[in-house]
C-alpha cells in the first residue's frame, strides 16, 4: 500500500496539468499510467490546439507555449468545407507533434516533484462511505495488485473513465457514472508524406462534410508542415456502421491523393466521447477532466486544449482542498464553477450546432455553406445566443427558400442558446442546489436531441 495527497490517474494533457498544478502548490502528488514512460503522451489523435489554452497554461503555470519539435505547423483558419462550399472560421494555434509536447509536460511535472510510476494500470476505486480513497493498480511489469491511498483522486484516464465507471452503483447520485454510444465518435488517421510537390493546406485544418460520410461526421485534413498531412475520418458510434477505413481510403484516394502519391508514416484508430461536458464532475475525494470528462468540443472534437484547462483547473481545486483540510464535495465544488464559466457554457451551444447539423445532414450543410446563409458575423451571434435583427432574418429567410427546415434549425440554435446563457449564468455555487439545475438542464437537453 502507498499513500499521497492527490493520485492522478493517466498522463494525457489533463493527468499531466493536473499531477503539475497540485504538485506546484505544495502537494505531494503521484501520477500513474498504463503505458511506459517513454511513451507517455503519445496519442493517435487530430493533434490540433488552439492558441487560448497555451496562452492560459503560460499565465498560470508559466509553461512555453508549444515550440521547436512540438509544432507540426501553425494554424490561422478552421475551415468547414462541403464540394462546393467552404467557411472558414479564423483561429490561430498548432497542429502538434503530440509525442514530444507530452513528453516535456510529463518531465516539467516531475521537476515540480510529481512521482511519475508508468506501466501501472488502474484497476478501479477505492470507497469509503461517500468518499473516494484512491484506486486499487496493478503494476504491468511484476503482475502485483497494489492499493494507493489518495485524499483527493483525480480521474484523467480518458474515454474508458476507469475510476469514475468504478464507482458503487447507489453511491455519489450527482455523478453520471456511465456513457451512451450516442455520446461517442470513432475515427481512424493517418500521418502521409506526399512523394511529389506539397499541399496546399499549409495553416489551415479542413473539417470535409460529404455524401459518403454519416452526418454529422466528416472527413478532415490537418497540415502537419511540409509535404505532410493528417488525414482521417470520424463519426458517431451509433448506429454502428462498418467500413470506416474503406470510406476513409475511398475519399482520399479519390478526391485527395491517389495510392502511389504518399507514403504512411503513421495510423490508428480511437473513439473519443463527444458531447457536452459533465455538468458535476466531483463527489468528496474525486474530480475528473479530460476525455474522462466528455472535455471535448462537440463539433469539431478538439479536446487536447480543454484537458489542459480543465487539469490545471483541478489541479488547484485539489490543492486547495488539501490546504482546507476539507476534500468534501462541497469544497470541490469551485472546480464545476470554473469548467462551466470556463468552457462548459461553449461547448453546451456547440452542441446545438451538432444537432442541428444531424437534422439537415449533408445536402443541408451543402445549401446551406453554398447559399451563405449565414456570415461569419452571424456565425459567432448564434453562438453566443444573440438574437439576429429584423433584416438579417429577413435575409436568411430568403436565402434558405425552399430549405426552411435550415431556418427552422438556426431558430432553435438562437433560442437554444438564449435559454443556455441564462441557464448556466445560474449555475449554483453548491451541491445542494444541483439537483434542480440539473433537471432543466436535461430536460432542455433531451428537447434538443430528442432521439439522436
Amino acid at each position: 500500500m502507498t499513500e499521497t495527497e492527490v493520485l492522478v490517474v493517466g498522463g494525457g494533457p489533463a493527468g499531466v496539468i493536473s499531477a503539475l498544478t497540485a504538485s506546484k502548490l505544495g502537494r505531494k502528488v503521484i501520477l500513474i499510467d498504463a503505458k511506459p514512460y517513454e511513451e507517455i503522451g503519445n496519442k493517435v489523435c487530430g493533434d490540433a490546439l488552439n492558441l487560448a489554452p497555451a496562452t492560459f497554461l503560460e499565465e498560470k503555470l508559466g509553461l512555453e507555449k508549444p515550440h521547436g519539435e512540438e509544432v507540426a505547423d501553425y494554424v490561422e483558419y478552421l475551415i468547414f468545407k462541403t464540394v462546393k462550399a467552404d467557411f472558414p472560421i479564423r483561429g490561430d494555434g498548432y497542429v502538434l507533434n503530440r509525442h514530444p509536447f507530452g513528453q516535456r509536460l510529463l518531465k516539467t511535472a516531475e521537476d515540480y516533484g510529481v512521482e511519475v510510476r508508468p506501466e501501472t494500470k488502474a484497476i478501479k476505486a477505492i470507497t469509503g462511505t461517500d468518499v473516494v480513497k484512491g484506486a486499487v493498480v496493478q503494476d504491468k511489469k511484476t503482475k502485483q495488485t497494489y492499493e494507493i491511498l489518495a485524499r483527493i483522486t483525480i480521474d484523467c484516464s480518458g474515454r474508458n473513465f476507469q475510476i469514475r465507471k468504478t464507482l458503487p452503483k447507489d453511491g455519489f447520485p450527482l455523478l453520471e457514472k456511465t456513457m451512451e454510444k450516442r455520446d461517442v465518435a470513432v475515427s481512424y488517421r493517418e500521418i502521409i508524406k506526399l512523394k511529389g510537390e506539397d499541399h496546399p493546406y499549409r495553416n489551415k485544418i479542413f473539417l470535409i462534410y460529404r455524401e459518403e460520410i454519416p452526418e454529422p461526421g466528416y472527413f478532415w485534413v490537418f497540415t502537419k508542415g511540409s509535404k505532410r498531412l493528417n488525414v482521417g475520418i470520424g463519426w458517431f458510434l451509433e448506429p454502428r456502421l462498418r467500413g470506416m477505413k474503406e470510406r476513409f481510403w475511398e475519399v482520399l484516394h479519390k478526391y485527395y491523393y491517389p495510392p502511389g502519391s504518399y507514403e504512411v508514416e503513421d495510423k490508428g484508430g480511437y473513439t473519443i466521447p463527444t458531447r457536452y461536458p459533465m455538468t458535476n464532475a466531483v463527489v468528496s475525494g474525486f474530480l475528473t477532466a479530460g476525455d474522462a470528462a466528455f472535455h471535448v468540443n462537440p463539433l469539431s472534437a478538439e479536446g487536447h486544449g480543454p484537458a489542459l484547462t480543465a487539469g490545471y483547473y483541478a489541479g488547484k481545486a485539489a490543492s486547495e482542498a488539501i490546504e482546507a483540510n476539507d476534500v468534501s464535495e462541497k469544497q470541490l465544488w469551485r472546480y464545476n464553477v470554473d469548467i462551466m464559466k470556463h468552457f462548459g457554457l461553449s461547448h453546451t451551444k456547440v452542441q446545438l450546432f451538432t444537432a442541428a447539423l444531424r437534422r439537415i445532414k449533408v445536402s443541408g450543410v451543402e445549401f446551406l455553406l453554398k447559399r451563405k446563409i449565414l456570415n461569419q458575423e452571424q456565425f459567432i451571434d448564434l453562438h453566443a445566443g444573440k438574437e439576429l435583427g429584423f433584416f438579417d432574418k429577413l435575409k436568411i429567410g430568403i436565402k434558405s427558400f425552399p430549405r426552411y427546415d435550415i431556418l427552422l434549425q438556426v431558430n432553435k440554435i438562437v433560442k437554444g442558446a438564449q435559454f443556455f446563457e441564462k441557464l448556466f449564468a445560474e449555475y449554483p455555487d453548491n451541491p445542494d442546489a444541483y439537483p434542480t439545475w440539473q433537471s432543466q438542464f436535461d430536460t432542455k437537453m433531451e428537447e434538443i436531441r430528442g432521439n439522436q
